[in-house]
């Protein structure tokens, strides 16, 4: 659909407003009092408790009312309305109020007012030009400049500049690495071959799975027979497919497992951008995480923005604080899939549990620890000699 161009779809909802006003359908509501926002029963028609003269009743009404209705079954219907909602720029799925991980789960839509229609088209259509025009003058500032610094490829995808708003590029210097500029900005010094992301899965205390990731993007979701490939924004991410559990596994263990993977069909979204790490949460199933720079557990929404879970700029104050003798920096990322996860528990016991570590960051920690080891080695030469004093003759290495 071009931008600006407003598809009519005025049917849908008048009809779906005087729906909700009718109060026949069961879950069928408003969610707010200015009755800008309803909810809509969302249960999965595989469901053993499935109704379908309640559960599916507002899928069957809009099929019968499109005269569409037929031999359908209530997944049809329910693809249909579902269709629908998400191609009419007269709606919008407010995933912040959604919840589709309790009993009765349901989704929440919003109307969007006329004025606001067709806004999200020309942002996408702004989005992409502004990736274009920086990949232009990147390209020409190529080929005019010569320096010792070499872009050796983009920090995130056209598609991630509309998700985080943000271009940024990972740089490779033929010069001594460190961990600032001479005006004082941080920069993160990466190479080709190293992972962003070293990933580790459990299942109840057991390791199950271990994968390094080269690229800035990877989504950690359950894969199940025949899948079609998990997109977001028109791109394919690379991805970690959770695993069966071990036929060795206990039958409980195992039944627990089985049970949560396909809550995380869609899985969860990491960025390594240069800000630092984002994560998007897209699966049904709850996920919770902490690190070291956020006290306590945190819930991981479907929200439409990403989360922040870890920052490189407090990172840097973390090493630096380190260097001049505080506290090793701690770097690694807990998420615990369908399980709440508070503090002080037993992680051994959680079924799925998956740790994040950023070899980048793993380095710059032990580049820091050699520096301050070598130099221990020195105080402790100049302690044995009664002068106090030790001189190093220094030798350039052929490059």
């Amino acid at each position: 659909m071009a931008a600006g161009k407003i598809r009519s779809t005025r049917k849908l909802r008048s009809w779906l407003i005087e729906q909700v006003n009718s109060g026949k359908y069961n879950g069928l509501l408003w969610d707010n009092p200015e009755k800008t926002m309803f909810r809509i029963p969302w249960k999965h028609a595989g469901k053993q408790d499935f109704r379908t003269d309640e559960d599916g009743a507002i899928f069957k009404a809009w099929a019968e009312f499109k005269g569409k209705l037929g031999e359908s079954d209530p997944a049809s219907w329910k693809t249909r309305l579902r269709c629908a909602l998400n191609k009419s720029p007269e709606f919008r799925e407010v995933t912040e109020r959604s919840q589709l991980d309790i009993s009765e789960p349901y989704k929440v839509y919003m109307l969007v007012p006329l004025s606001e229609q067709g806004v999200a088209e020309v942002k996408k259509e702004h989005a992409e030009k502004t990736v274009r025009r920086s990949k232009r003058r990147r390209s020409e500032t190529e080929k005019s400049e010569e320096t010792p610094v070499k872009i050796f490829k983009e920090e995130e995808t056209a598609a991630q500049q509309i998700m985080f708003n943000e271009i940024q590029l990972d740089v490779m210097i033929e010069t001594a690495p460190h961990f600032g500029d001479n005006k004082g900005n941080f920069l993160i010094i990466s190479n080709i071959f190293s992972p962003s992301f070293k990933v580790t899965v459990y299942y109840v205390g057991k390791e199950v799975l271990q994968r390094d990731v080269l690229g800035d993007d990877v989504r950690i979701a359950y894969v199940p027979p025949s899948p079609s490939p998990p997109s977001l924004n028109g791109c394919t991410f690379p991805r970690i497919p959770l695993p069966p559990p071990p036929e060795h596994f206990d039958s409980a263990g195992s039944q627990a497992i089985s049970t949560l993977l396909p809550y995380m069909e869609k899985g969860v979204v990491l960025t390594c951008s240069g800000r630092g790490i984002y994560a998007k949460r897209f699966c049904q199933g709850r996920v919770f995480w902490r690190g070291p720079q956020m006290a306590g557990s945190n819930k991981l929404d479907r929200a439409p923005v990403p989360t922040l879970i870890f920052s490189k700029e407090r990172f840097k104050q973390e090493l630096e604080d380190f260097r001049a003798g505080g506290n090793l920096p701690q770097s690694e990322i807990t998420l615990c899939y369908g399980e709440e996860l508070a503090d002080g528990d037993d992680l051994s016991k959680k079924c799925i549990i998956i740790k994040i570590a950023f070899p980048w960051a793993t380095k710059q920690i032990q580049d820091v620890q050699s520096l301050q080891n070598s130099l221990s080695v020195l105080q402790s030469l100049a302690q044995q000699n009664p002068s106090k004093e030790i001189t190093l003759n220094l030798v350039s290495l052929p490059v």
